[in-house]
């Protein structure tokens, strides 16, 4: 029965953000045509760099400062995560219209700023449904389901990635992949 519910949920989950919508570079919207160069981060086919102000304010605040207000991590394991990651830099990709990236961004932001972590290491950026910026942020980093959490060393190499949904918790995944223990998320080989 878990199994099955489990896999209910994981396809679900696949097919809720891995839809893929061919987008032209010109979106409609009241028979209005607006480049995707001028859309902000409120739009919701915005892709480019995203800041944790963008989400406390405009329309994002609807979806973000709910979850970012509710999460409550374990306290145990919020402090052994703070003694371990500022030894890496957070490279986020997410989408503003994918129902994921809504449940675990304002979790992420919650946490990281429980630890008081230097923002200035953390790049959020935000995906158009084909998990493509205009900018090309995604190239090299192979983007295939989000939000996706990617965690770097010192010396610039992925160590791991939190993929789509939490294996346990968002606080103990981001605590195994940060003390280094085995950790896979639910797409690695």
């Amino acid at each position: 029965m878990k199994v099955t519910f489990t896999f209910l949920v994981a396809l679900l989950t696949l097919i809720s953000c891995k839809a893929q919508e061919k987008t032209s570079t010109n979106t409609t919207t009241q028979n209005t045509v607006v480049s995707t160069s001028e859309l902000t981060p409120q739009d919701n086919n915005y892709s480019g760099k995203i800041t944790e102000e963008d989400f406390k304010s405009g329309n994002l605040k609807e979806w973000f400062t709910p979850g970012y207000e509710a999460y409550e991590p374990e306290e145990e394991i919020v402090e052994k995560i703070n003694r371990n990651i500022d030894e890496y830099k957070i490279k986020v990709f997410m989408g503003i219209w994918c129902s994921d990236s809504r449940r675990e961004i304002p979790k992420l932001y919650s946490l990281l700023d429980k630890i008081d972590y230097n923002q200035d290491q953390l790049e959020v950026i935000a995906v158009d449904r084909s998990k493509t910026t205009t900018q090309g942020y995604e190239k090299n980093y192979d983007i295939q389901f989000v939000p996706t959490i990617i965690f770097i060393d010192k010396n610039g190499k992925e160590i791991n990635r939190f993929v789509e949904f939490p294996q346990e918790t968002l606080e103990e995944d981001i605590l195994n992949i940060v003390t280094d223990q085995p950790y896979k998320n639910s797409y690695a080989d």
